[in-house]
């Protein structure tokens, strides 16, 4: 795993400690901030029991506690659909969960200490999209701890909103786009290659909605303003999505990263027109409550429609 590279975005104005456009955020800050925030993110992947010795890259995830439980965050087709049809936890000749991690650790969790929770399975028209997949107590657990760090989902989510998740403040989408991805072959030693990268935004006044009482963040990327841009975000799919408290250094002058939280997870990718496309993740209340009420057997309210939209699907081989 390449150390984080970090893409320019379209000039947004963000909140803060001064106002500033994303144009003229320096590289060092940009790629600063996609390392730290490396901790928390994960490639993802499986090894089928039928074919042991290969494993593909499909998408992305974040490491998160609830409660007791840790273990994965990501979008439910990720590990469940069309996207992984063959994905099968929770006994021994299941399949194994790949996790790439900060620094090219690579975790291969056994499918006797997985198991899968459904909170947001999609309806016919791909909405709402989340899974988690708690680890149980085991050396690999351990092995994922001594690496990564697991962001709690116990904190204030109204608090969050407040701080990190208003209009023009900055954001950033973390993943592993599979436009990226490289397989090499040396003998008989198999290389995969991925990029971590992350992706900086400002919310905007209509980039924040509610649907069928889940919320959401749209992110646009633009594809005529000279952005170094992947052609999709296949990949990116279940990826965490990160608000950023930005500081500038009186003496040095340099920006440096003051304070993030997670605000969400990326879902999909809608082709707004042929220079834009939009990136759309479930936002906070759905990542830290909703989600979860759904575990418990209850269920959001709907509330609206949800315009037209395309699922990230798993990278070409």
């Amino acid at each position: 795993m390449q150390r984080p590279r970090n893409m320019r975005q379209h000039p947004k104005t963000t909140r803060g400690f001064e106002h500033l456009k994303f144009a003229d955020v320096p590289e060092e800050f940009m790629d600063a901030t996609g390392y730290s925030l490396a901790d928390y993110s994960v490639a993802i992947g499986h090894v089928t029991h039928e074919n042991p010795l290969r494993f593909e890259i499909f998408g992305s995830g974040v490491l998160v506690q609830k409660g007791k439980r840790c273990g994965l965050l990501t979008a439910h087709h990720c590990v469940h659909g069309p996207d992984a049809p063959e994905f099968r936890f929770g006994s021994f000749d299941g399949d194994k969960l790949v996790l790439v991690l900060k620094r090219s650790h690579l975790v291969v969790l056994p499918p006797e200490i997985l198991v899968k929770h459904d909170l947001g399975i999609p309806t016919a028209d791909g909405e709402p999209d989340l899974a988690f997949v708690e680890f149980l107590a085991s050396p690999q657990l351990g092995a994922v701890r001594a690496v990564s760090s697991f962001w709690s989902l116990d904190r204030d989510f109204g608090k969050i909103a407040t701080e990190f998740g208003q209009f023009g403040m900055p954001f950033t989408v973390i993943g592993f786009p599979g436009t990226y991805h490289q397989t090499k072959r040396e003998g008989n030693i198999v290389r995969k290659i991925i990029k971590h990268m992350a992706f900086f935004y400002a919310i905007r006044p209509k980039g924040i909605f509610s649907a069928r009482g889940w919320d959401y963040v749209e992110a646009t990327n633009r594809y005529d303003q000279g952005n170094e841009l992947p052609p999709t975000f296949h990949g990116v799919s279940g990826g965490p999505v990160w608000g950023l408290k930005i500081k500038r250094e009186k003496q040095s002058g340099r920006l440096i990263l003051n304070d993030f939280a997670l605000l969400g997870i990326a879902i999909s990718q809608i082709r707004a027109s042929k220079k834009a496309l939009r990136v759309r993740a479930h936002f906070i209340r759905s990542i830290y409550e909703l989600a979860w009420l759904n575990l418990n057997g209850l269920s959001c309210k709907p509330a609206g429609k949800i315009c037209e939209r395309v699922s990230f699907s798993r990278p070409s081989k």
